[in-house]
């Protein structure tokens, strides 16, 4: 069995659906937390001075999805064929698009352009995102794609607690019930939930 290390914060984010999926695999790995006040130092050393990171025997490979990508190809959660392949990156990418509006405005500086950006998103972009979300949901049997259980299921869920902090929306299981039901079908999977419930704990 090759040597595993995923290096990531110490939250959920883009590291989870790593994690889950390596935990799925059976794949032992090295978890890495790193703290703020070490980013610094650390990120000159890697690949594109962001994280995630994956290392494999020593190598490092980074970008979140592709990373997650290849683990879904080497566990089979991927499509049948390329035309479900092209249907779980599209979605993915939708997914994505989803996150990136939700960190322009978390991660903005500027207090009050911050308030007026969640207040405007709140109201005006992420309702018709989620709801198309919920719709891809609904469409593919509570999945995100091809109706079954893929790798973009693991980005989905490992990425849904932040998401949920981060688009400043904690009423989302209510008001989108099928975001929390995928959710908590990949947790309960058993080698995810062991993984999970002996993990280091994260606020988001």
């Amino acid at each position: 069995m090759p040597k595993v290390t995923v290096t990531y914060f110490n939250v959920k984010g883009l590291g989870e659906g790593i994690r889950m999926l390596l935990a799925y695999g059976g794949q032992e790995f090295e978890d890495k937390r790193v703290e703020k006040e070490q980013w610094a130092e650390l990120k000159p050393s890697t690949p594109f001075g962001q994280l995630p990171i994956m290392e494999i025997d020593g190598k490092m490979y980074a970008q979140g999805m592709a990373i997650c990508r290849y683990l879904g190809r080497k566990y089979n959660l991927c499509g049948a064929d390329i035309e479900e392949d092209f249907i779980i990156d599209q979605n993915v990418d939708f997914f994505t698009d989803i996150r990136l509006k939700a960190v322009s405005a978390f991660y903005e500086q500027d207090e009050k352009i911050k308030a007026a950006k969640l207040e405007d998103f709140k109201k005006n972009i992420y309702p018709a995102m989620l709801s198309k979300l919920e719709k891809i949901l609904e469409e593919n049997n509570g999945y995100m794609a091809a109706g079954k259980l893929t790798w973009a299921d693991f980005v989905f869920a490992g990425l849904y607690d932040t998401l949920k902090v981060i688009m400043s929306i904690p009423e989302m299981d209510v008001k989108y019930p099928s975001f929390k039901k995928l959710r908590d079908t990949v947790y309960a999977l058993p080698k995810v939930k062991e993984y999970s419930e002996n993990a280091p704990k994260c606020e988001y």
